[in-house]
């Protein structure tokens, strides 16, 4: 079946918009500087477990279509409890990826988000409480899809490398994590959602929508560049 007027394109819309804003954060392509690579990771620990904790069951639970709701628990369950290809969650990586650069458990314990990561999370809660599902999605998921698709981004393993002097095992979080994000993010992934596009008003609100959630993205990665710079400059990490 083919799609309806107002679904036509509109995944090619929203990863058009999505590369757009991409390639304008910083902390994607400028070199991974030490202070910079252990802010990220704090301040994803924050972001990981409000993503599945929060954020998707907000949308979750408004969804109609059976397949991206069990496709997204299993995510979920991967992310907090156990992936069956490495008979851990991913949390339990997430740590040790973060040992592997030199943070401590109590600093994974108690971060605490900087201030525009702390807008940044408002601002995606109220997405996916609020507007349509599919932008509480895709809220959820457009991260994931910009980091398979940027060439030569700071989550690739190669710049952890080269930042911390790590080999292959000690990147092994990001490595793994390349191939799991194709599963949860893209052209394909997505394809669910030109099922529920009916009207031009609900595609307009998917899109204004996942503006805010890029804007929001726009901030979370600033205040991250802002906290490894700081450290930086201080000379604390």
């Amino acid at each position: 079946m083919s799609p309806s007027q107002p679904a036509e394109n509109l995944i090619d819309d929203i990863v058009e918009r999505a590369l757009k804003v991409g390639r304008e954060i910083g902390w994607y392509s400028e070199p991974l500087t030490r202070g910079r690579g252990r802010a990220y990771l704090l301040q994803h620990i924050l972001r990981n477990r409000l993503l599945s904790s929060v954020l998707r069951p907000a949308w979750l639970s408004r969804c109609p279509d059976l397949e991206v709701v069990r496709h997204t628990i299993s995510q979920m369950r991967e992310e907090l409890v156990m992936d069956d290809e490495i008979q851990t969650g991913h949390t339990t990586i997430l740590w040790q990826m973060g040992r592997n650069i030199g943070l401590s458990d109590e600093q994974m314990n108690t971060v605490t988000p900087v201030p525009l990561v702390s807008v940044a999370f408002h601002a995606w809660e109220n997405v996916t409480r609020t507007r349509h599902w599919i932008a509480g999605w895709l809220t959820t998921s457009v991260d994931e899809f910009l980091l398979q698709s940027l060439p030569d981004n700071n989550f690739l393993p190669g710049a952890w490398k080269k930042a911390f002097g790590l080999g292959d095992e000690g990147v092994f979080f990001f490595t793994y994590h390349t191939k799991a994000d194709e599963d949860h993010a893209g052209k394909q992934v997505w394809q669910p959602i030109l099922r529920h596009v009916k009207t031009e008003d609900e595609r307009r609100e998917i899109l204004a929508g996942l503006d805010v959630a890029l804007t929001a993205q726009v901030l979370f990665y600033e205040g991250i560049c802002q906290l490894g710079d700081q450290w930086e400059r201080g000379g604390a990490l």
